[in-house]
């Protein structure tokens, strides 16, 4: 037995992985969506992926959607256009004219529900005997139903009648132009011409019911308004009977103004006075300055004195006599003649000035005399004339109360009269505002069924269906199928994907069976050929996908660590049947190629199937080892395969797990860890038994092999966490048998690259 000691472990930091595993736990989302580029290509993986789900869906929607075309009777559409104006009024002005131009919406509104009105439908069936056509009576089987019936005969034909008026609501439509007063009416029915008459019968019974209510209604107007007319006239009469003797009895005298309003003498004549007083009272105030002249004595200062020419000749004469008196003065005395002539000149003009002024102060004050006299009797007649129109002012309170009365009474007589007038007018006119402009005709093509937009729509709503489909079956799927879920669930590396034989290019065996599948099995052309089908062609490009796949594997495991590849390794799975037996075969192959002593140990003591995969004998093994009935060394078989050994399992134990617990076990690969380059260890399921949780604490790396597709992902994160609680080290997942056309995967097929590809640099790194 080799020394123990000189084995370089590679184990893992118990505390570190203790805290990794805490971390994972506390984790409040198990799941990591991957940091995509765009989601486009995400969304087409899936359904690249779910097509066969999408494209079921999408069968059987069209189906249906066929189906239920093929089995549609023809439906015919007839249309008529409809001009709707405005409701003309009985007497059109100027601004009504102007006014017909525009088509309040409500009353475009109100014709629509007309058109649809129970009423006019009734109308339409009456006179086509709708009733008895076999599209619009009810079926055999609902008459069958209300001759069973316990209803009366009238419920019963009450309830038929609804069932027609039903149906030819339902094939009825109306459809307003839009910025226009056109409405088009259609009507569905098997039958064109059918469909066409009951269009026309319905548009011309609209017309005549226009018609009809028109007519009613002037003449329900112009009864009413003929009796209105006479009532008014009586009251009329009253009111200007109560008016003139109300104004003969307080003698009240109106004449008409020019406004063409009436008005009292009395007003006239103080308005008169008024103007009168006014124009005194000015006069006054004019005359009056002037006398106070006079008073004062300045006779100079009235207006008009040197205005005379009489006394402007004599003021000039009077200035001359002046300056003659005073040049003789320097010479002569005042008793000389000729100054006493000049001196009697001038006395005899000064005289006459101021008789002059005399008689111009008298004029002045006879003046203004005259004219307080005259504001003093306008006044007085004013006020008697003011008196007595207040005495006519308080009669004509109620005067003007009758008047009113009689005026509005007078008014309301013309208009009525005018109302009566046009309403005759207007009871003679048959002319209606509905307007026919396209009449219906019988159509030449079924609008119904449209086998183009039925199957577009199926089209459509199958693709919806199954897209949808297909994310919610994809959203439901828990289990493990691409890389990203092993690195975003575990947080570990994904080593490798091993492809189904049902990928294109792939060999299967006899039963059509993957290579990479559970069953453990070399199929049988391999078994001929031994591990030619795995074997590396350094002459041709021409390579086996599962081939390429465990080259891949085989790279990732040797380059695992930095410093060296890892001795001892062993395989385990969440479940049975995930393909770890077959993984662990296939890789020891693959490593044997590249030149590596491999041992396999079979160490599933419960379905031990290794010495089936290469047909060993399985008589005795490692549980004769184990049990100390022999040294391992004596027990290896040689594989067939060259540096590729095999340490089979034996007899299957009553107590594989005390087995693999005694320390021969771990003796058992720490020896065989000096004496090959790689122990291969195959493990049972971690789920079920304690086996692959012992033997993980035994080698320098575990590999947990995950098939796609199939195994959910909280049974993949146990047995990930089973590995860490006992302080394994989990180098990566294997994921096997994962159908690359399934699963969307657009790695080229040219280069049969499946897992993380190595380079020639890395395959020698990896084997130095």
């Amino acid at each position: 037995m080799a020394d123990t000691s000189k084995i370089e472990r590679f184990g893992p930091a118990l505390p570190a992985l203790q805290s990794r595993r805490l971390e994972v736990l506390g984790s409040p989302s198990p799941i990591e969506e991957a940091d995509e580029g765009t989601p486009l290509r995400a969304y087409w993986t899936v359904l690249r992926s779910r097509r066969w789900t999408a494209l079921s869906a999408l069968l059987v929607i069209l189906t249906v959607v066929a189906i239920y075309t093929a089995r549609q009777k023809p439906i015919y559409r007839a249309k008529s256009l409809v001009e709707i104006e405005q409701e003309n009024p009985n007497v059109v002005t100027l601004q009504q004219v102007f006014q017909l131009q525009n088509v309040s919406a409500d009353y475009l509104n109100t014709q629509y529900k007309i058109l649809q009105s129970d009423n006019l439908a009734r109308q339409v069936i009456g006179k086509l005997r709708l009733d008895r056509a076999a599209e619009f009576s009810p079926s055999r089987g609902s008459a069958k139903v209300q001759d069973a019936s316990a209803d009366p005969p009238a419920e019963a034909d009450a309830a038929r009648e609804q069932s027609v008026l039903a149906r030819f609501k339902g094939r009825l439509s109306i459809d307003p132009v839009p910025q226009s007063r056109l409405v088009a009416v259609a009507f569905d029915s098997q039958d064109p011409r059918l469909a066409a008459r009951v269009v026309n019968a319905l548009v011309a019974a609209y017309i005549q019911q226009n018609l009809d209510a028109h007519w009613e209604a002037s003449q329900q107007a112009s009864a009413w308004l003929s009796q209105q007319l006479d009532d008014m006239k009586i009251k009329l009469e009253k009111s200007e009977d109560d008016l003139q003797n109300y104004a003969q009895a307080n003698g009240l005298l109106f004449v008409d103004n020019s406004q063409g309003g009436q008005e009292s003498i009395v007003n006239q004549r103080l308005q008169q006075l008024q103007k009168e007083l006014t124009q005194a009272q000015s006069d006054l105030y004019q005359k009056e300055p002037l006398d106070h002249l006079v008073q004062a004595g300045e006779y100079g200062a009235l207006p008009g004195i040197f205005d005379n020419p009489t006394m402007q000749q004599l003021t000039v004469q009077l200035a001359g006599l002046e300056r003659q008196k005073a040049e003789l003065a320097a010479t002569f005395d005042p008793s000389y003649p000729k100054m006493k002539e000049i001196q009697s000149q001038i006395d005899r003009i000064q005289q006459f000035l101021g008789q002059q002024q005399q008689q111009a102060a008298r004029h002045v004050q006879d003046e203004y005399l005259a004219a307080l006299r005259r504001a003093e009797l306008v006044r007085q007649a004013f006020r008697e004339q003011q008196a007595q129109a207040n005495l006519v002012a308080q009669k004509s309170v109620e005067y003007n109360i009758l008047k009113r009365e009689a005026d509005t009474n007078r008014q309301l007589y013309e208009g009525l009269l005018q109302r009566v007038k046009e309403a005759g007018v207007s009871a003679g006119l048959k002319a209606s505002n509905i307007r026919v402009v396209d009449s219906a005709v019988p159509p030449v093509g079924p609008v119904k069924p449209r086998v183009l937009l039925n199957l577009g729509v199926g089209l459509l709503a199958g693709l919806v269906c199954g897209a949808s489909l297909a994310f919610l079956q994809e959203h439901m799927d828990n289990t493990v199928k691409t890389p990203d879920d092993i690195e975003n669930f575990l947080r570990v590396p994904a080593l490798a994907l091993i492809p189904s034989t049902r990928a294109p290019g792939l060999p299967k065996n006899g039963q059509g069976r993957s290579l990479a599948g559970a069953s453990g099995t070399l199929p049988a052309a391999a078994k001929e050929s031994r591990n030619g089908w795995l074997r590396v062609d350094k002459d041709s490009f021409q390579q086996s996908p599962v081939s390429e796949a465990f080259r891949s594997l085989r790279t990732s495991v040797l380059l695992s660590t930095a410093t060296r590849p890892p001795r001892s390794l062993v395989f385990v799975s969440a479940e049975p049947s995930e393909g770890k037996t077959t993984v662990c075969n296939n890789l020891a192959i693959s490593l044997a190629q590249l030149g590596k002593r491999v041992l396999v140990v079979d160490a599933d003591m419960r379905r031990p199937t290794i010495h089936n995969f290469y047909h060993l004998s399985n008589a005795s093994g490692l549980v004769n080892c184990l049990t100390g009935d022999s040294e391992w060394p004596s027990l290896v078989q040689p594989s067939g395969l060259e540096r590729l050994d095999c340490l089979v399992c034996g007899p299957i134990p009553p107590n594989p797990s005390e087995l693999l617990s005694s320390d021969r076990m771990r003796e058992l690969i720490a020896e065989a860890s000096t004496e090959y380059d790689l122990v291969l260890v195959d493990a049972p399921p971690l789920l079920n038994v304690a086996d692959g949780r012992i033997l993980c604490t035994m080698v320098e790396g575990t590999i947990l092999v995950v098939k796609g597709g199939s195994t959910p992902r909280e049974m993949v994160r146990r047995a990930e966490l089973y590995v860490s609680d006992v302080g394994g080290r989990l180098i990566g997942v294997v994921l096997n048998n994962i159908d690359l056309r399934r699963e969307g995967y657009y790695y080229s097929s040219a280069y049969g690259y499946y897992g993380r590809p190595a380079s020639g640099e890395e395959e020698s790194k990896a084997s130095a």
